[in-house]
């Protein structure tokens, strides 16, 4: 499961409901109908080297599924994919999500233990929203800060600075632990079945294959199966994409499944909660508040300053 945290309206919405929405801001629409695409291609011919930043994968939400030795790099964003970020439709799910690649495609790079240069196509999702703060973080070191607000118990209006010291992710329970398998980066449970089942978070690309894949059976007048799109993608742990046939191959073995893999499986993917749980920062009484809205006034607002008015403005 992927919680994903935007504005109040957006708030706590798990990818099955994220799903829901997306399928019904398409009913009818045929702006959406045809979903646009976007090219892995990493572009350094205007950006050196030089300006990325090198952070171990051991530092994100859903780092333990990365291979050790891996680094992901991340540079500031500059004024172009500022200004087209800034033009996100807060109210279209599927918008946020193809601005937010945007800006990951511009902006990040996976470098694997033998040297070889990956996309923001490799990540996982989960961590999407870490890489986004990074990103902004890197771009915003000198003022315009994003707080969200909390009340305290003892009845204080704590300011939380959206940044990573004050993010918490999703734990692993002590009961999944047992069952990481370091040598697949992955969950791997055995069922009384004697059915072997290899799980993680699905990588980026992945989980955009299958999203294009949701848009291409709207345009046709389809109702995806909600639950396959659910699990299905947590199964696929070490895929970064899959072809439309792909997907309908794995469709098809899914209604096929006898009811209690299903079940299983089912409840093992609500059990595996990744990436920003919620900020947290601790009151002047000692006692820690926490918030989980990260995105106070909205995606789009993450790379605008608020203040440019007064800041730049000649009196």
């Amino acid at each position: 499961k992927i919680s994903i945290y935007m504005s109040e309206d957006l708030k706590n919405v798990s990818e099955e409901e994220y799903l829901k929405k997306h399928l019904e801001q398409l009913e009818g629409t045929k702006a959406n109908s045809a979903a646009p695409k976007v090219k892995v291609e990493v572009d350094n011919s205007t950006v050196n080297n030089l300006n990325y930043l090198a952070f171990d994968v051991r530092e994100f939400p859903c780092g333990i599924f990365y291979p050790v030795g891996s680094i992901i790099q991340i540079r500031a964003a500059e004024v172009k994919e500022i200004q087209a970020y800034s033009m996100v439709d807060d109210t279209n799910y599927y918008d946020i999500v193809e601005k937010m690649n945007e800006m990951l495609l511009a902006c990040v790079r996976f470098k694997y233990p033998d040297g070889n240069i990956g996309t923001y196509m490799d990540l996982r999702d989960p961590d999407r929203f870490y890489l986004i703060f990074m990103i902004r973080e890197l771009t915003f070191q000198a003022g315009n800060t994003l707080v969200t607000k909390a009340i305290c118990s003892c009845g204080n209006e704590v300011q939380i600075e959206l940044k990573r010291e004050n993010f918490r992710v999703f734990s692993v329970s002590d009961k999944l632990k047992k069952y990481y398998d370091p040598s697949n980066r992955c969950f791997t449970f055995e069922t009384i079945s004697n059915d072997i089942y290899h799980l993680a978070p699905p990588t980026i690309g992945l989980q955009k294959a299958f999203t294009d894949y949701i848009v291409k059976e709207n345009a046709e007048k389809r109702k995806p199966n909600l639950s396959f799109l659910k699990i299905i993608p947590f199964i696929l742990f070490d895929r970064t994409t899959i072809t439309q046939e792909g997907i309908k191959s794995k469709l098809d073995e899914f209604t096929k499944m006898n009811n209690s893999s299903f079940q299983f499986l089912n409840s093992a993917v609500e059990k595996l909660s990744f990436g920003i749980e919620k900020v947290a920062k601790d009151c002047s009484c000692g006692l820690e508040v926490h918030s989980d809205m990260i995105f106070p006034n909205g995606p789009s607002a993450l790379f605008i300053d608020d203040d440019a008015f007064e800041k730049f403005i000649k009196e």
